[in-house]
């Protein structure tokens, strides 16, 4: 069973499951942070990149971010048939279908580069407590068919060089990607710490290529 979510503030809508994903508060800091970002950044950047999300889930963050100048079109890759459908309808429904490209596929199987990649990826760890007996749920929260060490790896291979890359994690596996990205040759450029109920929401804004920062901006 699923419903029909009017985003006015955006002019967007969603169709949110109710078995399973619904629309989250790490997705939504992620796509305000990418948003602030662009708006200050490239706001007069008249050459439209390519953008790549992994885990795109229902296509939350891809439709909020559809509508920024800078996008010529962004790839959202989902591996769940079952979301994937569902991903499809938001893209129809909003009329996004020349901006927003759906792939069905694990993203260890795509190819191409991207000019900025950003996820909401699976952070729990599959021993850290019981697991949700929904699938969706379980593969969408868990690091069950993607590890965070292997989305930093998909990551360096799928941006471009000097290529930009946005991530949204709780602050517990926050030592754990730094060390991944780091051992990946990437850059952090800034960090946002969200509070969230009884959880820090850490967004990490990061670079391929380029000087290592030897300060991380905190916003």
């Amino acid at each position: 069973m699923s419903y029909i979510e009017n985003l006015e503030s955006v002019g967007k809508k969603i169709i949110v499951e109710e078995e399973g994903l619904k629309i989250t508060e790490d997705a939504i800091l992620l796509s305000e942070f990418i948003k602030s970002y662009f708006n200050k950044k490239y706001k007069n950047l008249k050459n439209k990149k390519l953008f790549l999300e992994i885990g795109a889930g229902q296509g939350i963050i891809s439709l909020l971010l559809s509508e920024l100048d800078i996008v010529s079109k962004i790839f959202a890759v989902e591996i769940q048939e079952e979301v994937f459908a569902t991903l499809g309808k938001n893209i129809e429904i909003n009329d996004l279908n020349e901006k927003i490209i759906p792939i069905n596929e694990n993203i260890k199987k795509v190819d191409g580069e991207y000019d900025f990649i950003f996820s909401n990826p699976p952070y729990k760890k599959t021993d850290s407590g019981k697991m949700s007996q929904n699938k969706v749920e379980r593969i969408s929260k868990y690091e069950v068919l993607l590890t965070l060490e292997e989305l930093i790896l998909e990551i360096r291979r799928l941006l471009k060089n000097y290529g930009e890359f946005f991530i949204v994690i709780p602050n517990s596996r926050l030592n754990d990607v730094f060390r991944y990205i780091y051992e990946n040759k990437l850059n952090i450029l800034s960090i946002k710490i969200n509070k969230y109920k009884k959880v820090d929401l850490v967004v990490v804004h990061g670079k391929k290529g380029g000087k290592i920062n030897s300060v991380i901006e905190i916003k």
